[in-house]
């Protein structure tokens, strides 16, 4: 259907012209606009009709290549410029003829022209343009249709034009207008990364790096202290490491892999990692695979995981932690009778701020007074086995790591020798995290009061811990809490040739029932029961239930609210560790001597954490992207 409008009494319409009327529409601006037929670059031009007749004609064009007053407005450089102007189209024609002139025809087609032009461009050069712009001669012209049209006046030419590929001063200043075709077409031309929407190509899997506030990487790197020896050193850490992350962003599976990628560097790559410059062969040089191989092996690999991650989680940037996702997982709740009734008789609880509010109405859980579940950030914490870095005693690297479930980044990593287990590692590992009024999730094997205790007390956190047999008392009390309660929340997950359905219930934990249980602040039960169908949904398997338990209480404690951190706590699997195995192919990768497996492990997770705040969902993708074109990994490191 297409645009039209009332122009006194009579209909308007605005289309594209037709192939066979290009000659009529040329002919016509030769006979009535004093600038003539041509328009350069990548081409519109419409046509408005009047009960059918030709009213108007609308040219646009390329956009002109050097506009003082445009560059000082959005700030670019010539690289800039030279990318992105293809994003913003200049109305190169506009002539209203003379039989057909109304009152307000031209702003009113140009009105219709401007609501519809990215689309139309859209479809036929393949990109979008973001914002149109124009000149006006003041001798001429006021430029009434375009402030009626919210153009916005920019500024005045210096009088020059181009000719035959140079520079003339012809003398006459024009008025340079300029209207953006989305509220935010300013901004996204004048970032300092191009974004997906102003991306010339790969615009599939193009990254915002606009998302990234980089604060210096290697800076980060400098703060770790060498263990090298001082005499003899070319390379410093700073710029190993740096090299180091480099080859990991491309996609390298081992150490060998990322001294082949440093080996391939350009000068400019190799300067702006600062790398060491060879006085006798007047060029920089990278460090050898062999250089690279010491120093990953002698660093602390637990300072460069707290200072990696730290780094990542300013990348989350301040604030963003504050605000969640709402759940991926299809909603569906079904409150029971019976449930909302046991809700509605429970006692008053206290707020997350330790006061009564007993004279208050307390809302059940699922049904906070705007109807969606209030959701806090949160961090999932598990472990990873690295299989194939098997070490002299026959004992394999275990890494446990904390991820940011909103962002799918890693923020904490800390390595569990074998002389101890991940609940020692656990409170070292969240000890430099702020996690106030931070969910945290882990398995079973964290249900401890120490840890329960430190969560809340030492980091003004909150958790969800699974409960399994290695606490009895705290599973049997969970089992029994639930003796005829119903399900409060169902959810229906589709996909790998199976459905799944989960059922999810909550309870409140008495005070009484807390105190006999001396499991510090827990306020909550969760059970949910897992059914695996085929697509005919016909059961498979057994089902499967599961018991948490949590400090959260109120509107916090929603079935949907938990079934967000509970799924969320899986995703650490498909998040991170398998994309490890599968892009990295990190349970095949046999380095084990010194700190090396685990600090390949930190730099594998800062180009997945990097890739995932860039905007890959496909980590593989983003890799083979990035592979393509070393300057695409050093801009996602901020070099």
């Amino acid at each position: 259907m297409q645009p039209s409008a009332a122009t006194g009494g009579q209909e308007l319409r605005v289309r594209p012209i037709l192939p066979e009327e290009r000659r009529r529409f040329d002919e016509t601006l030769e006979e009535q606009h004093w600038l003539g037929a041509g328009l350069v670059g990548e081409t519109m031009r419409y046509v408005g009709l009047v009960e059918g007749e030709w009213a108007a004609l609308v040219g646009f064009g390329s956009a002109a290549l050097c506009v003082r007053s445009r560059e000082e407005l959005l700030g670019w450089n010539d690289s800039q410029r030279h990318r992105r102007l293809r994003y913003i189209t200049n109305n190169q024609r506009f002539c209203v003829l003379e039989e057909r002139r109304r009152h307000n025809l031209a702003s009113e087609v140009l009105g219709i022209v401007l609501r519809r032009l990215a689309g139309d461009f859209q479809a036929r050069w393949g990109h979008q343009v973001v914002a149109v712009e124009t000149f006006t001669d003041p001798a001429r012209h006021l430029g009434t249709c375009y402030k009626a049209s919210n153009f916005a006046l920019i500024g005045y030419t210096s009088g020059y034009g181009r000719r035959a590929g140079r520079f003339v001063h012809h003398g006459g200043q024009k008025a340079y207008w300029l209207r953006p075709l989305r509220r935010d077409a300013t901004r996204l031309l004048a970032m300092d990364f191009d974004h997906p929407v102003v991306s010339a190509r790969y615009t599939m899997n193009f990254p915002d790096l606009n998302r990234l506030d980089f604060s210096g990487l290697l800076e980060t790197f400098e703060a770790l202290p060498d263990p090298r020896k001082a005499r003899g050193i070319r390379h410093r850490l700073a710029q190993v490491l740096g090299v180091a992350a480099l080859g990991s962003v491309c996609g390298a599976k081992s150490l060998f892999a990322i001294g082949e990628i440093a080996a391939e560097l350009p000068e400019e790559a190799l300067e702006r990692l600062g790398c060491f410059y060879s006085p006798s062969l007047c060029q920089r040089v990278p460090p050898e695979e062999s250089t690279i191989r010491r120093v990953l092996q002698a660093i602390d690999a637990d300072e460069f995981d707290r200072l990696t991650n730290a780094w990542i989680a300013d990348q989350v940037a301040t604030g963003r932690l504050a605000e969640a996702k709402a759940p991926q997982v299809k909603l569906s709740v079904v409150l029971e009778e019976d449930a909302q009734e046991r809700y509605d008789e429970e006692p008053d609880r206290d707020n997350d701020d330790g006061h009564d509010d007993r004279d208050q109405d307390q809302m059940p859980p699922g049904a906070p007074a705007d109807g969606e579940p209030v959701l806090l950030p949160a961090v999932a914490v598990d472990g990873k086995t690295l299989r194939g870095a098997r070490l002299d005693d026959d004992r394999k690297v275990h890494l446990l790591s904390a991820l940011d479930i909103r962002e799918k980044v890693t923020l904490a990593q800390a390595d569990v020798d074998g002389k101890t287990n991940e609940i020692t590692v656990f409170r070292p590992m969240l000890g430099h995290l702020d996690l106030k009024g931070v969910v945290v999730t882990a398995d079973p094997l964290h249900a401890q009061v120490e840890h329960a205790r430190f969560l809340v007390e030492e980091k003004g956190a909150h958790y969800v811990l699974g409960v399994k047999a290695n606490m009895p008392s705290l599973l049997a009390a969970a089992a029994q809490a639930f003796v005829g309660v119903g399900d409060h929340y169902v959810t229906d997950d589709k996909g790998h040739g199976r459905i799944e359905h989960r059922y999810y219930s909550v309870v409140t934990i008495s005070e009484e029932l807390r105190e006999e249980l001396g499991f510090p602040y827990a306020a909550s039960f969760v059970r949910v029961y897992r059914e695996r169908c085929n697509l005919a949904d016909v059961p498979i398997g057994k089902p499967e239930t599961s018991y948490y338990v949590s400090d959260l209480q109120g509107e916090l404690a929603s079935p949907e609210a938990f079934a967000f951190y509970i799924r969320g706590h899986w995703g650490i699997e498909n998040s991170s560790h398998h994309v490890r195995d599968m892009a990295f192919d990190e349970d095949r990768c046999t380095v084990r001597t010194g700190a090396a497996p685990q600090v390949l492990a930190t730099l594998r997770n800062l180009a997945i954490s990097l890739l995932r705040l860039a905007g890959f969902d496909n980590i593989a993708s983003g890799l083979r992207y990035i592979a393509r074109d070393h300057t695409r990994a050093m801009r996602l490191l901020g070099l």
